[in-house]
């Protein structure tokens, strides 16, 4: 076998041009695949941590009813002691927040939008959300700022509203009663998450108890954050265990982590991911018909030399053996390279990051924006590499049965 490495290695290097076409071919598919991978779960980890900071919190504490009637923002099926679940989180070290959802319609007195608000905590928010430090112009809610809102800024440019402008906000009550009030608009927020840009309305959570005429201590949700993880599915996998933990302390209340909460985007992510493998199934099919060609070329272009090789006593497996070694040779030559190029670039993505800024507005509303960082997976590139070697092997099978098939008395004819 020794022997027959020297030879393939030697033919590889001999055929030059054959040999640095098609090993490009194969590092373009594999560095590809890398790059392509650390990407989308660089856009996933951005994209749940956004909704994490923005809009859902890692953990959500509600009724089950509340769940199941979600669609409605029930307030009839509110928190039952919401500041027992906050100790009760504060116990194991979480930080939690209140939050009252509800409907409401919000009115520059010419135009009325629907909106669902939140009432929320001014001091406690910031610690879970980071809504407050996402102020395009204007403050965050709090006690210099009574009867104030804090605006997405996409809603308040459709309804033409800038910051210190009156706002006049509607909802039921928790008496099935229709309540207004005036506000002054005291900041506006644009984040990565378009949702809370185009339909965010926040208030305090006293002023939103007064507004729907709740009592003290009312909540339809207390939101949790939890440390950051290392990777995506470190952070799905720390929400599951904390919610697990939490259910005998909290009987009655329906706790859902990042993972439950984003599973509409998870779902998603799922099907990006299998894209990502059609993408270098297409490459390297197309190198490995590359190989195919190198090898029957290499074939063609010596059959005296496998005529010679037979007459001191190759047998036809060897033969055969020895262009699948050559084909081996090719792909491992391609593989390396294209690990050490995907790696390279994937490092750089890791490190600075690709800004996406300039294409924030096809984003749609995928909550994504500022700088994508890649994901450093060894597993994919293993994958790749792996991957690379077989569709070396299994393309160089073909001209190999070929070469074997070949007498020596007519090979040594060949002219």
């Amino acid at each position: 076998m020794g022997t027959l490495w020297k030879i393939a290695f030697r033919n590889t290097i001999r055929h030059k041009r054959r040999t640095i076409i098609t090993a490009v071919v194969m590092m373009a598919g594999i560095s590809i695949f890398i790059v392509f991978d650390s990407m989308l779960a660089g856009m996933d980890r951005m994209a749940v941590d956004n909704m994490s900071d923005y809009s859902l919190s890692s953990l959500k504490l509600r009724t089950p009813a509340y769940v199941d009637d979600i669609s409605a923002t029930p307030l009839d099926k509110s928190l039952p002691d919401p500041s027992g679940a906050l100790a009760a989180l504060a116990a194991k070290g979480i930080t939690g927040t209140p939050r009252l959802r509800f409907v409401a319609s919000v009115s520059n007195y010419k135009d009325v939008f629907p909106v669902i608000a939140d009432g929320v905590d001014p001091a406690s928010d910031p610690k879970v959300f980071k809504v407050s430090s996402a102020l395009a112009s204007g403050s965050w809610l709090g006690p210099e700022t009574p009867k104030a809102v804090v605006m997405g800024a996409v809603l308040a440019q459709e309804l033409g509203l800038k910051v210190g402008d009156s706002v006049l906000v509607s909802a039921q009550t928790v008496d099935d009663v229709t309540n207004a009030d005036e506000y002054l608009v005291a900041g506006l927020v644009q984040t990565p998450d378009p949702t809370v840009n185009e339909g965010g309305l926040f208030m305090a959570i006293d002023e939103a108890r007064s507004l729907l005429s709740a009592p003290a201590g009312f909540a339809t949700e207390i939101d949790a954050a939890l440390p950051r993880a290392g990777s995506l599915n470190a952070a799905i996998a720390q929400g599951d265990r904390t919610a697990a933990s939490l259910k005998t302390l909290l009987p009655g209340l329906r706790l859902d982590p990042i993972g439950y909460l984003a599973q509409g985007y998870l779902s998603v992510r799922e099907t990006k991911s299998k894209y990502s493998f059609v993408l270098i199934l297409i490459v390297l099919f197309i190198a490995g018909v590359g190989i195919v060609n190198t090898i029957l070329m290499s074939v063609y272009s010596r059959i005296r030399e496998i005529g010679v090789l037979r007459a001191y006593g190759m047998t036809p497996r060897e033969i055969s053996r020895l262009f699948t070694l050559e084909g081996l040779a090719l792909g491992l030559f391609g593989s390396v390279l294209g690990v050490v190029l995907g790696a390279l670039f994937d490092l750089y993505m890791v490190v600075k990051g690709i800004s996406i800024e300039a294409f924030s507005s096809a984003m749609g509303s995928l909550p994504l924006g500022g700088v994508i960082y890649g994901v450093w997976n060894p597993g994919t590139m293993a994958f790749g590499f792996l991957f690379g070697l077989i569709v070396a092997l299994v393309a160089s099978r073909i001209p190999a049965r070929q070469a074997a098939k070949l007498e020596p008395t007519s090979a040594l004819r060949f002219q």
